[in-house]
């Protein structure tokens, strides 16, 4: 009996979830109502209050459950030959938290896109911060420090490439694997901006 009410309930939030994630699409988060995700979700209003406080109280759960899983994902323990600077987002670590995120792509890219939630962005970057946080203690290392780049601008230099090149992908529409964007988040580390300039033929 329990197990048929949590498979229920199971079954109404995402049927919510795939409402607010076309609707977002179509109108944004701001534009659209309790009454439009209980139209679209084919429920009515009290199945989802018994869920859901109001929109935003569904949305914050909604990312909240994401942000849960990306935690956990990023900031499990590192792989054991993650132990040198080189290694401050390791591969496995980082693919992991991409294949979470391709099998709930279309939440992802509908709360992180126009039209979507502008706080979500800060929040991935708070876990990219606690993952970098992570790989500086575990190989002993420091971010630099000086008159040419001081800390603040050295440390949003070190998460950047990880947020980019995910905003990036979500943009696109999730064209390259998991593992392909994994690889060119622990690539980007060693490129420059000018070793991107090339002559043309």
């Amino acid at each position: 009996m329990a197990g048929e009410r949590a498979a229920r309930t199971a079954q109404t939030r995402a049927r919510i979830k795939r409402a607010l994630i076309e609707l977002m699409g179509e109108k944004g988060f701001d534009a659209l109502t309790v009454s439009d995700v209980t139209r679209r979700a084919r429920i009515n209003r009290g199945t989802f209050y018994l869920h859901f406080v109001d929109k935003y109280d569904m949305l914050e759960k909604l990312e909240d459950e994401l942000i849960s899983r990306l935690e956990q994902a990023l900031l499990a323990s590192p792989p054991e030959h993650a132990a040198t600077a080189v290694d401050l987002f390791p591969y496995e670590t980082i693919l992991g938290a991409l294949a979470l995120v391709s099998e709930d792509f279309d939440f992802v890219r509908a709360i992180s896109g126009r039209g979507g939630d502008p706080d979500f962005s800060p929040k991935l970057k708070h876990v990219i911060e606690d993952l970098l946080d992570q790989g500086l203690a575990r190989t002993g290392s420091t971010l630099r420090d000086d008159a040419q780049m001081p800390l603040p601008y050295a440390r949003e230099l070190a998460i950047s490439h990880v947020l980019c090149i995910i905003s990036l992908w979500l943009e696109r529409g999730g064209t390259e694997s998991p593992e392909q964007v994994a690889r060119m988040v622990c690539a980007a580390k060693d490129v420059c901006p000018s070793s991107l300039v090339m002559p043309l033929p």
